[in-house]
């Protein structure tokens, strides 16, 4: 089961922060999100019954740090196997010299993120602008969220051509990059963030802490859903480095209406977060 939880048992809060300082030279940590999931295992044998069940968590936070952050994915790899594998971490990475630009700049997804009542570790207190509301904010989002349907619209009705020719692993990259297009404008219309790393999983990942549509695309317990997403976040592997294709055409149709569902779904969602934010940046500010 998962649920939304608003607290980490302490102790792994402690061993967490001192994983990560031991990594980066930090300056800010601000907690988005906690997914906690139960894993229950049971065994039957010579008449002798145990029942395990393991608490693992998923955390989205965003780090401030003193430098500049290479590789998102081996930071995030090596905290995962520092915590014993029971803290699988999402972070969205920032310099401090960024922040400070971002903030004299004004910058929405900080003003919604950076709040005192997030902060797990702090060096020195951040001056956090206020949310930006005007007519104009309000276009600018509508544009830029259009623009990444559109483009997802593009790469998946380059799924539909009824040609002869069949390459799977071609199809799985265009079905990768259409999913990918899709979490960005859901990233924008909700957060205002764009990316500045575009793995799949991780933005599928960061998308659930507020979409219902990741369901579509986030594997089910059957193996064959765990290789069709498996095969999508790593098409771009598959297609250059694999020589023999290895995902069926049953796969690569699987693919293909998953990548449409989940458009369909999020287009609908964008949609009425977008008349809520209509709303949200026509109010007239009272002086």
């Amino acid at each position: 089961t998962v649920m939304n939880v608003n607290h980490l048992p302490d102790f792994i809060l402690k061993k967490l922060l001192k994983v990560i300082k031991s990594i980066l030279p930090v300056h800010s940590i601000y907690l988005i999100a906690i997914r906690s999931h139960q894993l229950n295992s049971f065994y039957h044998f010579d008449n002798l019954e145990t029942i395990e069940s393991k608490d693992y968590f998923e955390i989205t936070l965003i780090i401030i740090c003193n430098s500049y952050v290479k590789d998102p994915k081996e930071f995030m790899e090596k905290v995962f196997s520092k915590m014993n594998k029971k803290v699988r971490l999402y972070s969205i990475h920032y310099t401090y010299n960024e922040i400070t630009t971002r903030l004299s700049e004004g910058d929405n997804f900080l003003s919604q993120t950076l709040l005192s009542e997030n902060v797990i570790f702090q060096e020195k207190t951040l001056v956090v602008t206020r949310y930006i509301k005007h007519p104009i904010m309000y276009k600018r989002i509508k544009k830029a969220w259009e623009s990444r349907i559109r483009k997802a619209e593009y790469l998946i009705s380059k799924l539909d051509t009824g040609e002869d020719i069949s390459c799977e692993a071609a199809k799985l990259v265009l079905v990768h990059e259409a999913i990918s297009q899709v979490c960005a404008s859901l990233l924008w219309i909700y957060w205002e963030y764009k990316p500045s790393y575009f793995d799949l999983n991780y933005m599928v990942r960061l998308c659930q802490n507020f979409s219902r549509s990741t369901e579509i695309v986030l594997p089910k317990e059957s193996f064959r859903s765990k290789r069709i997403y498996n095969a999508i976040c790593h098409a771009q592997y598959n297609l250059n480095y694999k020589s023999e294709n290895d995902i069926s055409i049953e796969d690569g149709y699987g693919a293909h209406k998953l990548a449409y569902l989940f458009l369909e779904k999020s287009r609908e969602e964008g949609k009425k977060r977008l008349s809520q934010l209509k709303k949200l940046h026509h109010i007239k500010e009272t002086q």
